[in-house]
């Protein structure tokens, strides 16, 4: 349902008539909103995070329905899902295809960011510092920037505001929208080194003796877009998907299997371009996996923490 919008939101904000050349979508939309509004109207926000409660209030503040705050918020669904989701996916994916990173990450997760805690009755509680993982994993996290870098298929637009010469060949017309396209700029080797078309787990990793080498300026990661459009939201949503990929690397092994369940190698899938929300593009066609509970893990209760939790 959610995807059946997304995938068709060009032609609903372009089409003349949505409902017509954009039926899916146009359905689709209707269905998230009217999910929406049922939510709302049962108080499913009551217990959602402090940031849902506020945008609800805000809404009843200013005399919005709650229809009207339910079309709201669907625009923030987009926002949350559209790119963390696919990043996700393709994060683990890069992961669990190379057994040798697999195991360095779990590693450093355990030896930095878990803290287990044994009962009286012997039962094991594992909490994990989602604030610790940036600097206590780094290995995940460098994982988690060359994934963006490897599969980022966004645009970045300007407008020139006066006549202006690039390199003493390329002369931009006041007045002219120009495009830049990362997946054109994070392919540079000029920029990234001879292995810019290779994924590369250890490129953002600090100590590693390339990355000096190279002294990547910050303006050629263009996942997150750059300059005033830098997107606001870009250190939360490397905590969420980094969060979310070391609590299942921790607790779970997933192998890769065909239709009839049986081992296969990982793959990495053909990626579905030309959404035009989407920075991250979704794998083309589903992707079979069986998924285990680790089994030295399999008996512990796990949690998210945070430092001020875990103090004492």
């Amino acid at each position: 349902m959610f995807r059946d919008w997304e995938h068709d939101l060009t032609r609903l904000l372009l089409a003349p008539a949505p409902s017509l050349f954009a039926r899916k979508g146009y359905h689709a939309r209707s269905e998230v909103i009217e999910a929406m509004t049922k939510y709302l109207e049962w108080k499913g926000h009551d217990n959602a995070s402090d940031l849902t409660k506020a945008r609800y209030q805000a809404g009843i503040t200013h005399g919005l329905s709650i229809p009207g705050i339910a079309r709201f918020e669907i625009g923030s669904i987009m926002g949350v899902l559209v790119n963390s989701t696919p990043t996700l996916f393709w994060l683990l994916t890069h992961i669990y295809r190379d057994p040798g990173l697999l195991a360095e990450i779990r590693a450093e997760i355990s030896a930095g960011s878990m803290k287990r805690t044994t009962a009286l009755d012997g039962s094991v509680k594992c909490t994990l510092d989602v604030p610790s993982l940036k600097e206590m994993v780094p290995l995940l996290l460098s994982v988690y920037q060359e994934t963006l870098r490897f599969h980022t298929h966004n645009s970045s637009s300007r407008k020139v505001v006066q006549d202006t010469v690039l390199a003493k060949r390329y002369h931009l017309k006041a007045g002219s929208i120009i495009q830049m396209p990362g997946a054109t700029i994070h392919a540079l080797p000029s920029i990234w080194g001879n292995d810019a078309h290779q994924f590369n787990p250890r490129r953002f990793v600090k100590s590693a003796s390339h990355v000096d080498k190279l002294k990547v300026q910050p303006g050629a990661f263009r996942s997150f877009g750059g300059g005033v459009s830098l997107c606001p939201g870009r250190h939360f949503a490397a905590t969420e998907i980094c969060a979310a990929a070391a609590m299942v690397v921790a607790r779970f092994d997933m192998v890769a299997v065909n239709s009839n369940g049986d081992l296969v190698d990982w793959q990495i899938p053909a990626m579905e371009i030309g959404r035009i929300t989407s920075s991250i593009p979704l794998p083309k066609g589903d992707v079979r996996v069986k998924v285990s509970a680790r089994k030295e893990t399999s008996d512990w209760t796990w949690d998210f923490g945070f430092k001020e939790e875990l103090v004492g």
